[in-house]
């Protein structure tokens, strides 16, 4: 499967959470899933999302349409409901010209240090948008340092 990170695979099952590439994904659809939702997927079915493109306009609208399809099977349970949200126009990881605040701040937090620009051009969107996720306001992740590890930041 493509665009999976090294922190995600623990050595079970790597698609038992939602990996960043599928939260990036549906950040770009604006669908928010709940892990109950991706947890009621089949394997083949979870592998299918990761691996399907999802970049143009159509292949976003295909995108969801086919998570719509996958999860009418659990249409009983509201806990597994997805949730249409707005899309970022430009979100935060779009931006090579600093470094994100939140992230900044998060590391200082955790006695790291922040990256420097020419470290967060040389990353790519899918790492700059898991360094967002994991440093998000309130969220302790056990995968900030392993990740900052694997993108040679620390």
């Amino acid at each position: 499967m493509r665009g999976l990170f090294e922190f995600e695979q623990d050595g079970r099952y790597p698609l038992r959470r939602i990996p960043m590439v599928m939260r990036f994904k549906l950040d770009a659809c604006g669908i928010k899933l709940p892990l109950i939702a991706w947890a009621q997927l089949s394997r083949e079915q979870r592998e299918r999302l990761v691996d399907l493109p999802c970049t143009s306009d159509e292949e976003k609208h295909r995108y969801r349409e086919l998570i719509s399809q996958m999860l009418e099977a659990h249409a009983d349970n509201p806990d597994a409901a997805i949730q249409l949200v707005p899309v970022e126009p430009f979100p935060l990881w779009r931006d090579t010209s600093g470094v994100p605040q939140q992230i900044a701040n998060h590391l200082k937090e955790i006695g790291l240090p922040a990256p420097t620009i020419a470290q967060w051009q040389s990353l790519n969107e899918l790492q700059r948008f898991a360094l967002l996720k994991l440093t998000r306001a309130g969220h302790q992740n056990a995968n900030l340092l392993p990740a900052l590890r694997e993108f040679h930041l620390v």
